[in-house]
């Protein structure tokens, strides 16, 4: 590591424990998946081989642990979100290290994992039980076996989603089940095979959630955008004990739904459950939150940002993401409003800081590291 990048997270570490009102969010990335979706943009690669899987567990991903560790243990994480490429990849017992790993683990409230559903095995499953997760996704992304092999990605039968999602409910842990329409010809011919799928879906492997979104390499469209919502609303009628938590399914939303891709949640109307990722508009830094990330490995940087501090972003950039996020937050809130459901508490821009003691102390240490200082 060179000593602009010690510096680096030298000064991650200090600006991260200056007392301040917004959410503190723990997110580990796993670059690696056995196969490359082709529909796949998120940072991930095919697994080369066993070797380069135990030596991100056992000595990249220790590593970043250590060199976080002042913040790691000072700081009261609300969230913890496993993501990836395929954290499923690696063994339990290789995940249990890393649980043990992390200071003051146990503690987090709400834990949260992505999983593929032909890598999870039933000790994977009593290992989140163990460690008390509240969250499982499994990204299924279709039932048709065709679509999938077009796609690279493996199937797996419904019988064994619905043995997954029974075994969550058992613990107590909200087990969702993604779903990708237009993934077959990115037309809206597809639009009759998606209902049949989210038919099953809801109606037989009953998940307590269902995460809908369009193919990122499907063209974009208003009417596609369109059939999607009337889709969801009809579904919904036909399957009343779901209910879209996150979105109010309007046909004057399409617009703002095209541009940030938009992601539709259906949850069963006794689990609704809200964490950082639940608003539609999946937008990576979110506003009123703090997140720290642990597993960058070589090019595969997954994001991390701390009010500004991400790639030093200009004035600019910083006041433009500001307002952008803030937007977005705003309007996930109205949402869950307007559907009666609670929301976590947004924190104005003006209040960042808890004192202003604060305030200058944070000051102090950007402009000691001779980079700009912007309000929020």
């Amino acid at each position: 590591m060179t000593k602009e990048s010690e510096d680096r997270i030298e000064l991650f570490n200090r600006l991260f424990q200056i007392e301040n009102n917004w959410h503190d969010i723990l997110y580990v990335h796993t670059p690696f998946c056995v196969q490359k979706c082709y529909y796949c943009v998120y940072s991930s690669q095919k697994l080369n081989g066993p070797e380069e899987l135990d030596r991100f567990y056992h000595q990249v991903l220790p590593q970043q642990i250590e060199r976080l560790r002042p913040t790691l243990e000072a700081v009261n994480f609300e969230q913890v979100y496993f993501g990836g490429g395929t954290p499923s990849i690696a063994d339990p017992r290789t995940l249990e290290k890393v649980f043990e790993q992390i200071p003051n683990f146990k503690n987090i409230p709400v834990k949260m994992t992505e999983a593929a559903p032909f890598t999870i095995t039933d000790e994977h499953l009593a290992l989140y039980h163990k460690y008390g997760f509240k969250f499982v996704s499994m990204g299924v992304q279709s039932l048709s076996p065709r679509i999938l092999e077009a796609q690279n990605r493996r199937y797996v039968d419904e019988e064994t989603l619905i043995r997954f999602c029974t075994v969550l409910e058992h613990y107590d842990i909200i087990g969702n089940i993604d779903l990708i329409f237009f993934l077959d010809t990115g037309r809206l011919e597809d639009l009759e095979q998606n209902r049949k799928e989210l038919g099953e879906v809801m109606s037989r492997i009953r998940p307590a959630s269902i995460t809908i979104h369009s193919s990122y390499m499907a063209r974009k469209s208003a009417e596609k955008q369109l059939a999607m919502i009337h889709l969801i609303r009809e579904m919904q009628e036909q399957f009343p004990e779901y209910q879209c938590t996150n979105a109010l399914l309007e046909d004057s939303e399409i617009d703002v739904d095209i541009k940030y891709a938009a992601e539709y949640r259906l949850m069963r109307k006794e689990k609704d459950f809200h964490f950082y990722m639940t608003p539609k508009l999946p937008e990576s830094h979110r506003y009123g939150h703090n997140m720290v990330a642990l597993g960058t490995y070589e090019k595969f940087k997954p994001r991390y940002n701390y009010y500004y501090i991400y790639d030093y972003m200009d004035k600019y950039s910083f006041k433009a993401l500001t307002k952008k996020y803030k937007f977005l937050c705003t309007e996930f809130k109205e949402t869950r409003k307007k559907l009666n459901l609670p929301s976590d508490k947004y924190v104005p821009a003006g209040d960042f800081f808890k004192t202003g003691e604060a305030r200058e102390k944070f000051k102090k240490t950007v402009r000691e590291a001779q980079l700009p200082y912007y309000e929020l």
